[in-house]
């Protein structure tokens, strides 16, 4: 048995409690529990508990699918507390067949357990190929992804296999025709900077479109990475509907803004773009009115050859898994937006409940022992100088990751 003495748990106010954790299970939370079986106590005075992190949109970095690759990934998500994500299948090699799909759900799957798979729902954008997605559900996985400006008819198509097997669908929304080969925000620092820019109007379109099939269809459905008010606020009214809409942001679009690029920055070259200082506002209201569902940290890292080129060139993506709760906690918790119960909310317990796995995602008697112990007193400086946060002071960092593997 293991006894964690005067945590404060995220959730459940100010106060102080002891949690007893025995046989990988929390058997009570309470004050001043007596423990004389304990082989371990850890005294977490002026420390949060934080549940393990669920977050539903990681990739590998330069999206290439090899082992190494998958190790390191899954190393850096636990260290930044993850203890649930999901692949994103934007990958290369495709993951297309049932061969390869039984090597990834069975033997990877083993050295991985934390992680879920996903599907691409087509093989190639280029010729509409659809994936073989009823036999690749069948063998086990049930996320399909896809961006949202592909053929109607062929969206249509995805829908009802995705209402047939009832599968989670899990879908970006852009309009790369809208977009017209912008490659940051259409505002004033694409303007000041003469780069093309991508217009809002692209994925609120999009958003608009999904969110009525989405309806039709009766498909549950995680809209990605949401940056505009008019997204959230479109898939929040679908939900008054169909309650099994969801609304994803990232932290980067509540911490930063479309000024991160000043200087040709491509370490804040993100899709979707960093949007204004006004849109950065107005995603925060939204947060703040509980109409976003889920954060995430949009980890896609990017090997430098493909970052310190020409901004034009440079490949959409940041490395930030690490720092996940530090950065979500300096501006979201830290600054006043939001309080630690929502932040658990969003960054645990609702995107568990969206997967459907209930083992993981709150701190509560009988759940799995596995959370965090977080310590928001601690400061550090953000020195690389291949992130966007470089420079930056953030607040908090993990102390103990209880249940987690070594």
């Amino acid at each position: 048995m293991r006894l964690i003495r005067n945590a404060r748990i995220a959730g459940l106010g100010e106060e102080k409690r002891d949690i007893l954790i025995h046989q990988g299970k929390i058997e009570k939370i309470g004050k001043k529990i007596e423990c004389g079986a304990c082989f371990e106590v850890i005294d977490a005075d002026g420390l949060v508990a934080f549940p393990g992190i669920v977050d539903l949109n990681l990739r590998v970095q330069d999206d290439k699918l090899t082992l190494p690759r998958l190790q390191q990934l899954y190393k850096a998500a636990q260290k930044g507390g993850v203890v649930r994500f999901v692949l994103s299948p934007r990958v290369t090699p495709l993951m297309e067949n049932q061969t390869f799909q039984a090597l990834l759900s069975g033997e990877l799957q083993r050295d991985f357990p934390n992680m879920r798979l996903a599907i691409k729902a087509l093989k190639d954008a280029e010729t509409s190929r659809l994936n073989d997605i009823s036999t690749l559900i069948k063998n086990g996985i049930h996320i399909v992804q896809e961006n949202s400006d592909i053929n109607g008819n062929l969206l249509r198509r995805i829908y009802e296999y995705s209402k047939m097997h009832k599968n989670l669908f899990f879908v970006f929304c852009e309009n790369k025709i809208l977009n017209d080969s912008g490659v940051m925000n259409e505002g004033e620092v694409s303007f000041r900077l003469g780069l093309p820019g991508i217009s809002k109007i692209g994925e609120i379109s999009e958003v608009a479109k999904v969110a009525q099939m989405s309806m039709h269809y009766d498909v549950p459905t995680l809209f990605q990475a949401l940056s505009t008010r008019r997204a959230v606020n479109l898939v929040h009214d679908a939900k008054n509907h169909f309650p099994q809409i969801y609304a994803e942001v990232s932290i980067h679009h509540l911490a930063l803004d479309e000024r991160a690029c000043d200087g040709f920055n491509t370490y804040a070259k993100l899709n979707p773009p960093l949007r204004t200082p006004q849109d950065r506002e107005e995603l925060i209201a939204k947060l703040k009115e509980g109409k976003i569902d889920l954060l995430t940290a949009l980890h896609s890292p990017k090997s430098v050859l493909y970052k310190d080129v020409a901004f034009s060139e440079a490949k959409y993506g940041i490395d930030t898994i690490e720092r996940y709760l530090p950065l979500a906690y300096t501006y979201l918790v830290k600054a006043g937006h939001i309080g630690w119960e929502k932040l658990a909310e969003i960054m645990a317990e609702n995107p568990a409940q969206i997967l459907g796995e209930d083992d993981v995602g709150e701190i509560a008697e009988g759940k799995n022992a596995i959370f965090l112990l977080f310590d928001p007193r601690a400061e550090s400086v953000v020195e690389e100088k291949t992130s966007p946060y470089a420079g930056k002071r953030l607040w908090g960092e993990i102390v103990h990751r209880i249940g987690f593997e070594d």
